[in-house]
């Protein structure tokens, strides 16, 4: 689970920070948020291929999160990626997704699938779940949990002790038990249960019941910080935005294990007064840069 931030502005880019685009990669699939204007040029920047991503997910229809949506469409069908791209957003919105997706001609080589969403399931399998959850904003705004289920894996000390190698243990991983030199033996007690683990997604909220759901226990959540208390808490309040401090209490009061804080203000040239905004808080609070990768443990 790997997050590459490729931008962390809100609604005005500045000279070091694009507007927002964050790539979750997990599993064999890359995930693309809340493309904004030049997002497809900031993966170029990143030295990554846009062919990676195979889902897109708009929180909601604001410009800085969405404009940058036809660019990386044509962009795929110009490499002609052979995934099918599922793209997902609240289905409140569907007037501008449509509008998005003809803002210009061009050919499509590719196949894209619209996934407009209410708040619940979006989609389980037996190796992972997705949750949206509606949030506080101006328009209709959704929040994404990403639950990787817990997966048996194998203990390699105990399968020494048994003396199963090669092509038996893929023998045991397709069935579920093998029997070996007169012996019995289930994967189940050859195995460990890795936990579960979780990746949750808030953007452009005020406060709300249904922060917490989201973001309990999650092991990285990436999070809204526009404005900052200690100047505009009355602003953030109005315009239903977070602060850095408000987004840290919530991390702090539910279990989070890391927290990582994006789409800042114009009005802050330097990030570092995030950090002293936040230190006392909750420690493990990461300020993001464009560019910044993070592991999501």
């Amino acid at each position: 689970m790997k997050l590459t931030i490729l931008g962390t502005a809100s609604q005005l880019p500045t000279r070091t920070r694009n507007q927002n685009g964050y790539l979750f990669e997990w599993f064999e699939e890359g995930i693309l948020f809340d493309p904004g204007e030049g997002t497809q040029r900031q993966f170029t920047h990143a030295g990554i291929s846009p062919g990676k991503v195979h889902r897109i997910f708009i929180s909601h229809f604001h410009g800085d999160h969405c404009l940058g949506l036809p660019g990386m469409m044509q962009r795929l069908s110009l490499m002609e990626v052979p995934q099918t791209v599922r793209i997902f957003y609240p289905a409140e919105g569907e007037e501008y997704f449509r509008s998005l997706c003809r803002s210009s001609r061009y050919t499509q080589r590719i196949e894209f699938e619209a996934r407009p969403l209410k708040e619940g399931l979006v989609e389980e399998t037996e190796r992972y779940r997705i949750e949206a959850y509606a949030l506080k904003h101006s328009t209709p705004v959704l929040g994404y949990r990403f639950i990787r289920k817990p997966q048996w894996r194998f203990d390699r000390a105990k399968l020494e002790a048994a003396g199963l190698k090669g092509p038996v243990v893929g023998k045991l991983e397709a069935q579920g038990s093998v029997s070996c030199r007169g012996k019995h033996f289930t994967r189940q007690e050859l195995s460990y249960r890795t936990p579960e683990k979780v990746f949750a997604y808030a953007l452009d909220t005020g406060k709300c019941e249904n922060i917490t759901p989201l973001i309990r226990n999650a092991d990285g959540l990436l999070m809204e910080a526009t404005y900052l208390d200690s100047a505009e808490q009355a602003l953030a309040e109005k315009v239903m935005h977070m602060t850095a401090e408000q987004a840290a209490v919530y991390a702090r009061d539910n279990g989070v294990k890391q927290l990582i804080l994006t789409h800042y203000s114009e009005r802050y040239k330097d990030p570092a007064i995030y950090e002293k905004a936040v230190e006392k808080i909750f420690k493990n609070t990461h300020i993001a840069h464009d560019f910044d990768v993070f592991d999501i443990l």
